[in-house]
């Protein structure tokens, strides 16, 4: 089926599991897929068939088709076919633009004819270097530097994100647009009282808990929470929701040696439809990240109506706004803001409340519409207004 236009997606974050990046790369395509149903179709580019449910359901809609390597061949060296043979196959599939997902940009479309826009999500590595190896660094600056020469366009995902493209790596500033990344539109649909007790009882959540979610890396500065717990209310208990690392372990010790093992628990694996559930059942929201591109998940706990404590640091204020509250990272201001949250009521609902309206500006036909704008600046018009 040839619509007006046939946008192309670098998806293989959308196809796998529980990570931001999966997350924004499935709201992205969703969002855009829900703007124009009729004008446009959506082909989701990945190496193979390893995908998640919540793949298969985007997959699913009438104007998105999920696409593989063509021959086993390609399937087998799938890091090839991304690099080099991808090409090929979205000029053979008429598509009129492709917009990585992943930072990284395929070589060739350029003389195939393709404008290419690429999403930059975190610059880390400039502002965490010793938290990094020295090759990786260099690894990483090379390769995003190739990718942002070659795109026609650049999605900075905060303003944090293009002050650091500008300053650090001399990226022209007029070649880029900075799209926020948005919230799905699941944490805005009303919850039941029945699905939330499904989801207590699923998960095994205590009756009043802290909420982290993410993927347990050392940037993520998880440790800050932990040291403060002793100097917590014994009521509270702290949930983590996300992928596993090497430095879970870390983590796994220190709550050991403080005496916490019965206060702090781990998810892996959780469905995206019982997130705004874990969210709603939560009493605050910790955000104690040293470093964010544009940290999603403040703005799902805002949406929801849970407030949120962020470190304050790169792009932290962009996503809670005002009315979350800001600590330098230390184990005091922590304990601090954590106890205050928790006792004043007065202070909690003017959180909620003022949360709530500032991420409207979030909302996935927001977000969906800046991007139709960024397509129009390399000649792509899929918009249905």
């Amino acid at each position: 089926m040839k619509r007006n236009n046939t946008i192309g997606f670098d998806a293989i974050y959308a196809a796998t599991g529980d990570t931001t990046l999966s997350s924004y790369a499935r709201f992205i395509i969703e969002a855009m897929s829900e703007a124009c149903p009729r004008r446009s179709y959506f082909r989701m580019y990945i190496p193979d068939d390893d995908t998640t449910p919540e793949y298969d359901r985007i997959a699913q809609r009438d104007n998105v088709e999920s696409m593989e390597p063509d021959g086993a061949l390609w399937r087998k060296m799938s890091w090839l076919w991304r690099w080099f043979r991808i090409g090929h196959d979205l000029k053979r599939g008429d598509v009129d633009l492709y917009h990585s997902l992943t930072e990284f940009v395929p070589w060739g479309l350029q003389c195939k004819g393709i404008p290419t826009i690429v999403t930059v999500h975190n610059l880390e590595f400039l502002s965490l270097q010793r938290q990094f190896s020295p090759l990786y660094n260099m690894y990483r600056r090379a390769m995003l530097l190739s990718s942002l020469r070659r795109a026609d366009r650049i999605v900075a995902v905060s303003e944090n994100i293009k002050h650091d493209l500008v300053t650090k790596l001399h990226v022209d500033r007029d070649k880029i647009d900075v799209i926020y990344r948005g919230c799905h539109a699941r944490f805005s649909e009303p919850l039941s009282e029945k699905h939330l007790r499904q989801v207590e009882e699923r998960y095994h959540l205590p009756k009043r808990y802290m909420l982290f979610v993410g993927t347990q890396l050392q940037r993520k500065n998880l440790g800050a929470v932990i040291e403060a717990m002793p100097s917590i209310d014994e009521d509270i208990e702290l949930v983590m929701v996300g992928r596993a690392t090497t430095y879970t372990q870390h983590i796994r010790r220190r709550v050991k040696s403080l005496g916490l093992k019965d206060r702090v628990h781990m998810l892996h694996g959780v469905a995206d439809a019982d997130m705004p559930a874990l969210y709603k059942l939560a009493s605050v929201y910790l955000m104690p990240s040293l470093y964010e591109g544009f940290p999603p998940t403040i703005i799902e706990a805002l949406t929801i109506g849970v407030p949120v404590i962020a470190t304050k640091c790169s792009s932290m204020e962009e996503a809670g706004g005002p009315w979350t509250m800001y600590v330098d990272g230390s184990r005091d201001s922590w304990v601090g803001a954590i106890t205050e949250v928790l006792t004043n009521e007065e202070l909690r609902e003017k959180m909620i409340v003022e949360g709530k309206s500032y991420v409207s500006r979030f909302r996935p036909e927001v977000i969906a519409y800046n991007i139709m704008n960024c397509y129009k600046r390399v000649g792509v018009d899929i918009s249905e207004y």
